[in-house]
């Protein structure tokens, strides 16, 4: 499940305190900001602050339809480094036109940031035990990519830059 006491390593690099929080094991509803899973969104009307929305790879958006209006975040899961379904969800839900912040959580770490960020990802949880400020110093790594992307709609190449 979803660490809500890590840190949020943001595209441009700075680093926040996440804000949301889970329903706990009793079932109630916290105030404030709040990230729910797929089977939980029946309660999405009665959060009082920001709402977000958990997606594991089993809940992929070509098979579910979820209010991408009503939705601030969508935290996707990476389960592993050797799983690229994720990268596939965020460009798949930027094509479907959500606007609001992309969050990657789970296998997180330095090597994957400039292709997740690529894929239209906003913030990162950066994987237990991995370092924050290393990875954001990762984020510049690739700075004129070779292919478009959701990020990028144009290559440098194309540009005549």
């Amino acid at each position: 499940m979803l660490n809500t006491a890590l840190q949020v390593l943001t595209k441009d690099g700075s680093v926040t305190n996440n804000t949301y929080q889970v329903i706990g094991e009793d079932g109630v509803l916290p105030q404030g900001d709040v990230v729910l899973t797929v089977e939980q969104l029946d309660q999405l009307a009665n959060i009082s602050g920001k709402k977000g929305l958990f997606v594991t790879v089993d809940a992929s958006p070509e098979d579910h339809q979820f209010p991408l209006d009503q939705l601030d975040t969508i935290f996707i899961d990476f389960a592993g480094f050797n799983d690229g379904r994720g990268y596939s969800f965020a460009a798949l839900l930027r094509r479907q036109g959500f606007q609001g912040e992309l969050r990657a959580t789970g296998d997180v770490f330095k090597d994957v940031l400039n292709y997740m960020k690529r894929s239209g990802f906003d913030s990162f949880v950066v994987k237990e035990g991995k370092d924050i400020t290393e990875a954001a110093a990762g984020l510049g790594d690739f700075t004129n990519p070779y292919q478009a992307s959701t990020a990028v709609p144009q290559a440098h190449y194309q540009t005549g830059a």
